[in-house]
Order: structure tokens, then C-alpha cells, then sequence
């Protein structure tokens, strides 16, 4: 009987005991909670997200009776780690903003807050893509791919990492994957027509050079390819026009010669003798003398000056 009123006895003293110590584990969560709401008040982010992270360590070894207040901490945290992250952000300080704001989107992606787990995300995307145009500028080419690729991770279609990606493959003269990134880039640029220009220029002249290049090796027919599509993203330049009358006329295609030198001088504001040149060379091989004979001898500055001069009095023996 005794022995039996002995273990009822600690029985109740265990229960007074586990009570008590729960009692005062909980006092502890809700300080530490309470500490968090005030320290977020005072804009001390960093304190207020580590008295989060207390109550939620307090109550969740509590158990069901904490369970309450580990809820209302956790939804702290999203908000609480973003304003962390972005006053890091604003501070320069990057590795750690870049540490924050996962911890936010992943945070705000447990409660359900879509807001601002996309608002990380497209912190964390811009971050990267700052770091790609830094590695961009230091010709870090494999560096820059890591980050503007890292940017779309965390921003899905984010054109202005497509844009750094293009200008990447331009430095490394890959004109397909250039082309691919920088459609991108234009596609989902919406409005921004600053960026947009700025891609379709580097297209351009990136196929322009590679055009201007062929020809040198007399790599006629993969000039005009390359001049054909620069003229996707510029179709007003005289320069493209008049590559492609010499390339055409390499190829002893003089009808498409004697069209894009025709355009050329349409479009030229400057001096035209080279120009003049490759249509009168055109219409020479057509069989159009007078028409030949009249531009070789609008062709009175230039490299050609002699070779024109050659035809007029030579060749065709131009009255």
C-alpha cells in the first residue's frame, strides 16, 4: 500500500514538474517572439530573424502546445528574411544578400507566399546578372555563362540575362548560340527599347564582320548568309547593302548585285565610289554598257578610281 502511494506520488510530482518546465519553455518562446516583433520594429532584421528561429527551436521541442506560436514565427520569416536580404542588398553586400533572399523565397515557398518568394527571386536573378556583366567586362567568358545562367535559374525567361548570354557568344564568336540568347532577349524584352536596340545592334554588326571577314577569303556564298542575317536586325545600313553587291557579284549573281548596290546608294549619305564600282561591274557582265560605262565614271574617289578608269577607256571604250 505504501509502495503503492509511493508511485502515485511521483507520478504527480513528474506531471507538476513536466507542467512547470513546459510552462516556462513557452514563457521562454513567446520572450523570444516578442524580442523578434521589436527588433523588426527597429529594422534590426538580422536580431529579429534569430528570435524567430529561437521560438521556432523552443516550440517545436514544447510539441503540440507550442505549436501556435511556431506557426506565427515561421510566417515571420519570409518577410523578415527579405528585408534582411535587401537592406544587404542595398549595402553592396551580395554574398549575403544572395544567402538571404534563398532563405526568404524558400521560407515564403513553405507558407504559401507567392509574393514574396518571386520578389527574391528576382532579386537573386538581377544580383547574378550584375555579377555576369562584371565577369562580361573582364572577358571571365565561362565565368559570365555561370552567372547569367544562375540569373534564369531563379528567374525563368529573365531577357536580360539572354541579353548578357548573346554578348558573351559574341565575344566568343559563336554567332548561332548569339543569335539564339539574343532573340531571347529581344522576344521578352517587352518595352525596355533601350535593351532591345542594343541586342539587335550587336547582332548586326556581330554578322556584319563575320560577312566582311568572308569576303576577304572570297567565301562568297557564306558572306551573303552572314550579310543576309545581319539584315534581320538592321535592313537600313548601305554598308550590308554594298557587301552584298560585291559577294553577289562574286557569285556572278548580277541581278541580286545590281539590287543591293542600288539600295546602297539609297540609303548612302557619304561618299559612293566603291559603291558606283560594284553596280557598274554588274551591269558590265549583264551586258548593260551604257549603264556601266555611266557609273564607272561616277567613280572618282576610292581605291577603284584606276580599275574604273581601265574599264571606261579599255575595256568598254566608253564615249
Amino acid at each position: 500500500m505504501i509502495m503503492k502511494f509511493s508511485k502515485i506520488f511521483a507520478l504527480i510530482v513528474f506531471a507538476v514538474i513536466t507542467n512547470f518546465l513546459n510552462a516556462q519553455t513557452l514563457d521562454e518562446a513567446g520572450t523570444a517572439f516578442n524580442q523578434g516583433v521589436q527588433f523588426g520594429k527597429e529594422l534590426n532584421y538580422a536580431e529579429a530573424a534569430k528570435a524567430y528561429e529561437q521560438t521556432i527551436n523552443i516550440c517545436k521541442q514544447i510539441g503540440d502546445e507550442g505549436m501556435e506560436l511556431q506557426i506565427k514565427a515561421e510566417q515571420q520569416l519570409p518577410g523578415t528574411y527579405f528585408n534582411l536580404a535587401k537592406s544587404q542588398f542595398e549595402a553592396k553586400s551580395f554574398t549575403d544578400a544572395i544567402a538571404n533572399f534563398e532563405k526568404s523565397a524558400r521560407f515564403a515557398d513553405q507558407m504559401g507566399e507567392t509574393k514574396t518568394a518571386d520578389a527574391s527571386r528576382t532579386y537573386l536573378a538581377g544580383i547574378y546578372y550584375s555579377m555576369g556583366n562584371a565577369d562580361l567586362k573582364n572577358d571571365a567568358l565561362d565565368a559570365a555563362i555561370e552567372k547569367y545562367n544562375k540569373a534564369l535559374g531563379y528567374k525563368e525567361g529573365y531577357y536580360k540575362a539572354y541579353y548578357g548570354l548573346g554578348l558573351v557568344y559574341k565575344k566568343k564568336e559563336n554567332l548561332p548560340l548569339m543569335k539564339e540568347n539574343l532573340d531571347k532577349a529581344i522576344a521578352g524584352a517587352g518595352d525596355d527599347a533601350k535593351l532591345i536596340g542594343n541586342a539587335k545592334d550587336a547582332a548586326n554588326s556581330a554578322f556584319q564582320k563575320a560577312g566582311a571577314l568572308q569576303l576577304q577569303s572570297s567565301k562568297y556564298a557564306a558572306a551573303v548568309e552572314n550579310l543576309l542575317a545581319s539584315q534581320e536586325y538592321n535592313n537600313t545600313e548601305p554598308r550590308t547593302y554594298y557587301y552584298l553587291a560585291i559577294a553577289y557579284n562574286g557569285l556572278s549573281k548580277w541581278d541580286d548585285a545590281i539590287a543591293a548596290a542600288t539600295k546602297a546608294l539609297e540609303l548612302q549619305t557619304e561618299e559612293k565610289s566603291d559603291i558606283y564600282f560594284e553596280l557598274a561591274k554588274a551591269q558590265e557582265n549583264k551586258g548593260d554598257k551604257a549603264n556601266a560605262c555611266a557609273n564607272y565614271k561616277n567613280v572618282t574617289g576610292g581605291n577603284n578610281v584606276a580599275a574604273a578608269k581601265y574599264q571606261i577607256e579599255t575595256v568598254l571604250k566608253c564615249q
